[in-house]
């Protein structure tokens, strides 16, 4: 049944943590490996998770598994939650077998997942908050400050500096128009994610720029190469046929380029192609993963090779926000700093007019 907007707003305000799918995952892995039932494992697990939005959810797949539905077809109802290859990954491993050993590592790979996004979580955390202050600062200034100071110099009837009366002007209208300013902020939040969502012209605008921006590509690329090595060494050991896979991340990937790069090498497979035919030449993959890939494709080995690639990456993905936080943060300082210094020298420069009238009496 399609839901309406509200339906998957209030289920996505109602989504359980990462932490808490990392821990289905695993105890769903041990329950497998101790050779329990799908059914009676997600019985056992329900026993004790603390998280309602969980237990209901698990009950409800309980209730679907009674009715003879399969663990990836009790999944897909909860799509908001489950994600799609981790759905597809648990279809093929129910006709495969291999049950244990998949679940095992998307418990793994949702770990990493955790580490990056606390990683991505503490690298903003501090240039926002920076960022955050300043803005708070700035306005208090301009609005409470600013006017009380200058007063004072309108009294010795001298004229005010051109910046300091542009800063009157801007105080003036912070106070005039404070909840215009906001609900315009508010309003290109929400037209953004619409746009972006809804206009495919904006959309493609919008991931071009991603991967032409030289940190901000750097990030990007790493990101999808990790992703790209790890998904298809996933699908290719749960026997996902590499044509089935590719559609798979091409449903996956967000970025506008990055999807219709895997629909392309898709099509390209199913025209007889090598998967290194179809990815060599294209300047969203990394030359190295590329060679790698044309050496072990013909061997049984590149599905263990893609492993250590996504490992390599992860790595680097991490150096990569690194470098590119180091960046970030000179960047706002030189922002917030521009930003104070024009302030200041609205006051400042009344005040020197001021005294030098004293001085001159």
């Amino acid at each position: 049944m399609k839901k309406n907007f509200m339906d998957k707003l209030v289920q996505e305000l109602n989504k359980p943590p990462l932490s808490v799918k990392v821990n289905f995952f695993r105890l769903l892995a041990v329950a497998q490996n101790a050779w329990l039932g799908i059914r009676e494992s997600l019985v056992s697990i329900n026993s004790s998770e603390s998280n309602k939005t969980m237990k209901d959810l698990v009950n409800g797949m309980v209730a679907a598994l009674t009715e003879w539905a399969s663990l990836a077809d009790a999944m897909q109802e909860y799509d908001y939650f489950f994600k799609s290859e981790e759905i597809e990954l648990v279809r093929s491993a129910q006709i495969t077998g291999n049950m244990a050993k998949v679940v095992g590592e998307l418990s793994q790979e949702l770990e990493r997942d955790e580490e990056v996004n606390a990683k991505i979580s503490k690298a903003l955390s501090y240039p926002i908050m920076i960022l955050a202050i300043a803005v708070v600062a700035v306005v208090v200034v301009l609005v409470y400050v600013m006017p009380s100071i200058v007063d004072m110099f309108v009294q010795w009837d001298a004229e005010l500096p051109g910046i300091t009366q542009f800063m009157l002007k801007v105080s003036d209208f912070f106070k005039e128009n404070w909840h215009i300013v906001l609900a315009i902020l508010v309003s290109i939040s929400a037209w953004y994610k619409i746009a972006y969502s809804k206009w495919i012209m904006f959309k493609i605008f919008i991931d071009t720029l991603f991967v032409k921006v030289p940190v901000i590509w750097d990030v990007v690329k790493m990101f999808y190469m990790y992703k790209f090595s790890n998904l298809l060494s996933q699908f290719y050991e749960a026997w996902v046929s590499p044509v089935v896979s590719l559609n798979l991340l091409a449903n996956i990937f967000d970025n506008f380029n990055y999807k219709k790069k895997m629909l392309d090498a898709k099509s390209d497979l199913e025209s007889w192609f090598t998967l290194y035919e179809a990815l060599s030449n294209s300047y969203l993959f990394d030359p190295i993963l590329v060679q790698i890939i044309n050496v072990w494709e013909s061997t049984w080995s590149l599905t263990s090779v893609l492993g250590k690639m996504a490992s390599f990456y992860h790595n680097n993905f991490s150096n990569t926000i690194d470098t590119a936080t180091s960046l970030i943060q000179p960047i706002f300082m030189v922002v917030i700093a521009s930003v104070v210094g024009v302030i200041v020298a609205s006051i400042y420069l009344p005040m020197a007019d001021m005294m030098q009238a004293v001085q001159n009496l």
